[in-house]
Order: C-alpha cells, then sequence, then structure tokens
C-alpha cells in the first residue's frame, strides 16, 4: 500500500520535473552555486531550509544521488560528471554524493561551494531503519524492512545490511565509508557541517557558515551583514517542513542500543 509520505515523493518528483524544465530556460545568477550534500539520513533538508528566506539562492529542487532511490543502482563516475555539468551559477542543489577526486574537481570546474552534512552513525541507522519501514514505501529496501516485526530487528538490517543479490544495500560501514573523503579532504571549497551540532548549537554554525561563505565571496553581489544572515537562517528552518523528517533528536541510540545491537554496530561499522 502506498502511504502518504511515498504520495508526497511523488508530488516532488513531479515538481522537481517541472522546476528541472523551468531552469533549462532560466539565467545563471551572479553567486557560486552552492552542493548541500550528506551521508543519507544526516538532515539534508534542514540545511537547505537554512537558504529558504535569500531570493539571490535559486533551488531548482535538482538532485544529485549516487544511488537513487530508483533503481537503486550505484550511478557511475561519468553519469555523476554530466550532472555536475547542469548546475548554474547562483543555485542551490542538494546531494547524496560519494567523494572521489574527480567529483571534487569538476564541482570546482563549476565554481561549486559544497555544505557536506554528516551524523553519528548509530543515529543514522536507527533513522534509516524507521524511514525504509515507515515511511519510503516505493525504496527497493522496503519489502526487506517491512518483513521485521519489531524496531531493533529493523535497526540490526540497516546494521548489517541486506543480503540479496537483488538489491546494493551493504553494512552500514559500506554505505558510510564512500562519503569519508569530504571530511577528511582539505578542500577550501567544502564547508563540513555535523549534524548535532545544526541542532545543539546552531549559533556557531552560522557563524562559521558565514564566515566560510564570505571567504569565498559568496555575498559579493549583494553584502548581508552577520546577524542578518544567521537571523534570515533561523527564520527559515522548521524541520516539519521536510518529508523525511521524524524527530530528529541527536543521541538517540543511547537510549535504543542494547549491548547485542552495540556488539552488532561494532562488528559491521569497523569501530
Amino acid at each position: 500500500m502506498i502511504n502518504s509520505h511515498s504520495i508526497n515523493m511523488i508530488k516532488r518528483k513531479v515538481i522537481q520535473y517541472t522546476s528541472l524544465f523551468l531552469k533549462n530556460f532560466s539565467e545563471a545568477g551572479n553567486s557560486m552555486p552552492i552542493l548541500i550534500n550528506s551521508v543519507p539520513k544526516s538532515g539534508t533538508h534542514l540545511v537547505e531550509q537554512l537558504f529558504n528566506n535569500f531570493e539571490p539562492v535559486k533551488n531548482y529542487n535538482f538532485f544529485i544521488a549516487q544511488q537513487p532511490t530508483q533503481p537503486f543502482r550505484i550511478r557511475s563516475q561519468k553519469t555523476i560528471n554530466n550532472m555536475i555539468k547542469k548546475i548554474k551559477m547562483g543555485e542551490l542543489l542538494r546531494g547524496h554524493i560519494y567523494y572521489s577526486d574527480e567529483t571534487l574537481n569538476k564541482l570546482k570546474k563549476q565554481n561549486c561551494l559544497i555544505l557536506f552534512i554528516y551524523r553519528d552513525p548509530r543515529d543514522i541507522v536507527i533513522s534509516e531503519a524507521n524511514y525504509l519501514t515507515k515511511m519510503n514505501t516505493l525504496h527497493r529496501a522496503h519489502k526487506f524492512f517491512k518483513l521485521k516485526d519489531n524496531q531493533k530487528d529493523q535497526i540490526k538490517l540497516a546494521i548489517s545490511g541486506i543480503q540479496s543479490n537483488k538489491i546494493d544495500y551493504s553494512n552500514v560501514f559500506n554505505r558510510l565509508n564512500p562519503y569519508s573523503g569530504w571530511l577528511l579532504s582539505s578542500s577550501k571549497n567544502i564547508f563540513p557541517i555535523k549534524y548535532e551540532d545544526l541542532r545543539n548549537n546552531i549559533d556557531k554554525v552560522l557563524n562559521d557558515l558565514y564566515e566560510f561563505l564570505d571567504l569565498n565571496d559568496y555575498f559579493f553581489d549583494c553584502s548581508i551583514e552577520k546577524a542578518t544572515f544567521i537571523r534570515q537562517c533561523k527564520l527559515g528552518i522548521n524541520p516539519k517542513k521536510s518529508h523525511t523528517f521524524n524527530k530528529g533528536k541527536t543521541g538517540s541510540w543511547k537510549e535504543i542500543f542494547d549491548e547485542e545491537l552495540s556488539q552488532l554496530f561494532k562488528e559491521n561499522s569497523k569501530d
């Protein structure tokens, strides 16, 4: 059965394709494009909302997924490169893109700034288990998660992965490790944002984000004071407007992980 979340996803796809059609006929802006890239279930939409009240930012709902929900196959480097070429100046876009030197260089060639969002992997597997069991019924992994009778077994599946040749859903280490290069890179084009800091220490995150954007001359066409920037960012935040939002808590794993889950996670995450 298709639930309301899946219906909303279909609506979002229609809006996305309409926006991309309009994008082809829109003029490029003056500002550098910003890619909000993240590990799935780490707060992509929350960071996107920070820019809701900045008119110069153009959001065409363009999303670059290394492994899209359908058909849930990993896209080649060539495909990712071709998608990056479509980025326009002044554009705000989102993505779940693995790190590679080639991807970073292609983004730099497009003069793109990258905000990389990451989160405690233990909270990620809890969020992902809930999302794939209850929310996204169109995801290819849903049919495997719905067979699990309780939350613990769903989380165990999110940790250890799905053992089937019908789907590429590996354990938590193999799913998350391809993103690690975004944190290890010393590129000045990358600004890492820890989800826990965004939820618990937002003023410092926004202060540092302003400095990052200002350092890259992002505000060269319209001067914005730091206090105004922080205020406008906060006004744009409404987590419940995100179609993937559940509770958005930090440290949920401390309440849910027992000794068995902790050991299983350690085995499948390389500690």
